[in-house]
């Protein structure tokens, strides 16, 4: 019986983010999944993401994906509680004239409910302002709030990530996005963790854009599992739709403090 509810626990969450995989702009500042579990209680994680749209096909794509630009984010999340942190991130860019310049900021609160022995799900909540330079993103003020699912099994891990953005400002200021992601992954080995990730911007919610403008990736990803303390994630996106028709490659490389 238990088995039964932790299968259809897995089943539920896959088919939430496969379901939302039906025209925004994804944030190529920080593309990663956010999971139940947060920061250790008085301890400091200090990450680097790195992300380059290396492709774009089309002129919808064009208009869309920043193509040939470098974004470096640091992250700084301290573990308030055993259950929440905060986290606070600077953004940097190259971007097309060739300028290494401050991109913005983003300020970051992040719980996770415990898991039980009694429901094999666990939830939890990231909330996050952003507040960047209008020439890193067209709506430079933002509210976003992100429910996460989260279900383990064995060696398996599935996570959904359900974003509702609200921008202040910008073209897209009486909007808010929907941009779920999610993904899988199996604990092939002690220091090896294989995984496939999806990223998705399906734009206003009332209604959603048709699908060609939708930002929709599938991406196969890595986890390197070498010492406790070391964070380490690699990937590369592959855009499904007009709107999202290239490529990108990503990494997060973190230590705890």
């Amino acid at each position: 019986m238990q088995k039964t509810r932790i299968w259809a626990a897995l089943a539920t969450a896959l088919v939430c983010v496969l379901i939302a995989s039906r025209a925004g702009a994804i944030g190529f500042y920080e593309l990663q999944l956010y999971y139940v579990d947060t920061v250790p209680q008085y301890h400091l994680m200090v990450e680097l993401h790195s992300i380059s749209v290396i492709s774009a096909n089309g002129a919808l794509a064009h208009q869309k994906l920043p193509v040939y630009q470098i974004h470096n984010t640091t992250e700084f999340t301290y573990g308030l509680l055993p259950w929440l942190e905060v986290g606070q991130y600077l953004a940097t860019a190259r971007f097309n004239t060739g300028a290494y310049q401050y991109a913005g900021a983003r300020t970051k609160v992040h719980f996770g409910i415990p898991q039980t022995e009694s429901w094999p799900i666990s939830f939890g909540m990231n909330v996050e302002l952003d507040y960047m330079s209008s020439t890193a993103d067209p709506n430079p003020l933002s509210l976003d709030v992100m429910p996460i699912a989260q279900a383990v099994w064995g060696k398996w891990t599935v996570v959904g990530n359900f974003a509702l953005s609200k921008p202040f400002n910008g073209p897209g200021n009486k909007n808010i996005d929907f941009q779920p992601a999610g993904g899988i992954s199996y604990r092939l080995l002690d220091w090896l963790e294989p995984g496939l990730e999806y990223f998705g911007d399906l734009g206003p919610m009332t209604p959603f854009a048709r699908l060609p403008y939708q930002e929709q990736f599938i991406t196969p990803s890595i986890n390197l599992l070498l010492n406790p303390r070391l964070e380490f994630n690699a990937g590369v996106g592959f855009g499904l739709t007009r709107g999202s028709n290239g490529t990108f490659v990503k990494s997060t490389v973190g230590w705890l403090f």
